[in-house]
This record gives structure tokens, sequence and C-alpha cells, in this order.
């Protein structure tokens, strides 16, 4: 019995090494969360237009091509509540911030990064960005955290010798370049519309709420540093769009209408249904290409935002269901 013990005791204690040696091996792994957070530490002094929001604006909104002293922090799956979190730590530390562009998806309003709707995205903010909205330690262990999603990062990056980070410089994420783009993603429309509608559960309501509650947050807090707010909606693809439920994309456009009714410093831009992109533009149905829609897109909306000589001017919308 006691041998039996020692070979256990010997067993788990190996088992334990090799958890920490797996887990320090998985924080070494480049990755968008520690990236992006670098960004805007080093970039802190220079910083005079932020880009906020999820993989819509992540890959859709090039600094480049919009003005000086841009930086896109966009990280894919991450929602309002982070998106909120992340402005509030680092809006004191940008001496030179001026505007805020908040990229919306058909989805954005009812999806929240919470424990019952993603385990992943709270173990990664937490981990590599040091937010914590969740006490649960085990939250602090990628490994356990992230189960079989972790395994398949370290062969990623150790084994098969690919990236696992496509950021350039100033946040843009290149992993969504048209070259990157799969064969059947006009195929895949339909399944991202099932995904992205909004859910018919009791709670989806209250997310909604919150989230718009997160919004105005964000918009009172810009307004009290002087800083503009400038929401936007990305363009989607036709057959995208053709399939969104007309009551989501109405409920959405008027909550967003009303916050920037609402606040003097808020403008919305929405290119929801924008007739001015084709296939050639798109990664998927509802991603603009990093390497080519994108720069179309920001052209667009550098003339659209820097050419209103107001905040307060009404905004334009340009995704109307006729």
């Amino acid at each position: 019995m006691k041998k039996f013990l020692t070979y256990i005791c010997l067993f788990s204690s190996l088992l334990l090494v090799l958890g920490i040696g797996f887990e320090v091996m998985l924080r070494r792994i480049p990755n968008s969360y520690k990236f992006k957070q670098e960004i805007i530490e080093k970039n802190s002094d220079k910083v005079k237009n932020l880009i906020i929001g999820s993989s819509v604006t992540n890959c859709s909104i090039n600094p480049v091509y919009l003005a000086d002293s841009t930086y896109n922090i966009s990280l894919s799956g991450q929602w309002l509540r982070y998106n909120r979190i992340l402005l509030e730590r680092y809006i004191g530390q940008l001496p030179h911030l001026q505007n805020v562009i908040w990229g919306i998806s058909y989805q954005t309003l009812w999806i929240d990064d919470c424990i019952s709707q993603d385990k992943i995205s709270i173990a990664n903010h937490k981990i590599y960005m040091g937010i914590e909205t969740d006490k649960d330690p085990l939250y602090n262990i990628e490994l356990i955290a992230t189960g079989s999603i972790s395994f398949r990062k370290w062969s990623k990056y150790y084994l098969l010798h690919k990236k696992t980070m496509a950021c350039d410089s100033l946040g843009l994420d290149h992993g969504f370049d048209s070259t990157e783009r799969s064969h059947a993603w006009l195929q895949d429309i339909p399944r991202l519309i099932k995904g992205h509608s909004a859910s018919q559960e009791p709670t989806a309501e209250q997310t909604f709420r919150d989230n718009i509650r997160r919004l105005n947050d964000v918009a009172g807090l810009c307004r009290s540093k002087g800083i503009n707010l400038y929401l936007v909606i990305p363009p989607v693809h036709k057959l995208y769009y053709e399939l969104t439920y007309p009551a989501q994309v109405a409920q959405m456009h008027t909550a967003l209408e009303e916050i920037a009714a609402k606040w003097d410093n808020v403008r919305l831009y929405s290119y929801f249904n924008d007739n001015r992109f084709g296939d050639d533009d798109f990664h998927s149905g509802n991603h603009l290409s990093a390497d080519i829609g994108a720069i179309k897109f920001t052209q667009i909306l550098q003339h659209d935002i820097w050419n209103n000589d107001s905040v307060q001017t009404k905004s334009p919308v340009h995704s109307q269901r006729p």
C-alpha cells in the first residue's frame, strides 16, 4: 500500500510539473490580447484616435488610411463589456486622445462576455490583459480554462510552426486577409446568420439593456474628457444582409440612433447594407478583408468622419432596408 501511494505521489508530481511546463509554454506564444495591450501602453503618449470593438473592426478599419496616430485595439470576440473596461482603464493615460471609433456588429447588442457565453474570453482577458471580471482562480490557468483550445494553440505554434497572431504594428489583423479566405465562405453565410441572430431566451433582453447602458456609460465618459465617440457599423455581404431579421436590424439602428441623439459628442455611421462593397472586399459574410476591403472602407470612413464640421451634425446611415 505504501509503495502504491508512493507511485501515486510520483505520478501526480510528474503531471503537475508537466502541467506547469505546458502552461509556461502557452504564455510564451504570441497572442492578440497581449499584443493589443502592448500597443496602447507603448504608444499612450501618441494616441489621438482609438479603434475598439470586436472582429468586425479588428480587420476592417486600417489605421494607416484613417488618420495620424490611430491605433486599432479591437479584438475578435471582444464585446461591449470588455470594450468599456479597456477604455475606462486607459483613457486617463491617453493625454492626446481625441476620437474613439467603436465598431458594432449585427449581434453585438445581444452578446456579452460572461460565463454563460464565453469562458475563453474571460480567461484570456484575465491572463493576458489583467482584466478580472470573475473571481474564480481557475481562470488564471489557461490549460484548465480553455481546455482543448490550449492544446490546439500549443500544437499550432510549437509543432506546426504557424502564426498565432497576425496583427501589424497599428493593430490591424491580417489573419483576415483575402488570401486567408475560406473557399466556402459564401456557402457559410447562412450558418453565420443563425449564430448571429438575437437569442429568444428571456436573458437576451436583459443583455440588450446592459449593453445599451455600457454604450451610454462610455459616451458619458468620453464627453467628460472632451472626446468624440463614433459608433460605426461596418458593411456586410449582400447575402448576409438579405438573411438578417429586419426586426433585429431595426432595433439595432433605433437603439444606436437614440444614443447618438442623446449625447452631443456621439455620432452613428452605419454602412451595414452599403452597396459599394462586393465579393472581393470580404473575408467572410460579415468581415471585410484586411488587405482589400479594409482599405476601401477606411477611406470612405475617413472621408465621412473628417469632412463633417461638427460632431452634432446628423449622422449618415447607409443601411436602411428598402
